[in-house]
């Protein structure tokens, strides 16, 4: 998480220096966000991607997708949350050293 760390600190001041850049993360920090809650709450419970892919009853490469915020549908964030053992919500809210970092 170390190196995790850093490169949040090296992103957040590239978004506070350049207004491009922080206009493009403003439009995919919805995804970002979610794709992160979605793989922390999986390594919390000890799940691969397979694992969760199977108790989603779909696919290994859909888990990907979703762990990489594309192709991302209502329904299949529905499912992982109820896979994950959390509300839908839980997983679209950024953590809360994210949110320190966005300011």
């Amino acid at each position: 998480m170390k190196g995790f760390k850093k490169a949040e600190e090296y992103f957040k001041e590239k978004r506070e220096k350049d207004p491009e850049y922080r206009k493009v993360w403003e439009e995919i920090e919805p995804e970002y966000q979610l794709a992160n809650q979605i793989i922390e709450r999986r390594k919390k419970l000890n799940l691969t991607q397979k694992d969760l892919a199977g108790l989603m009853n779909t696919s290994q490469s859909v888990v990907s997708r979703l762990e990489n915020g594309r192709d991302i549908s209502l329904k299949t964030i529905k499912r992982a949350a109820r896979v994950l053992m959390c509300k839908p919500i839980f997983l679209l809210e950024p953590r809360e050293e994210e949110k320190t970092l966005k300011k």
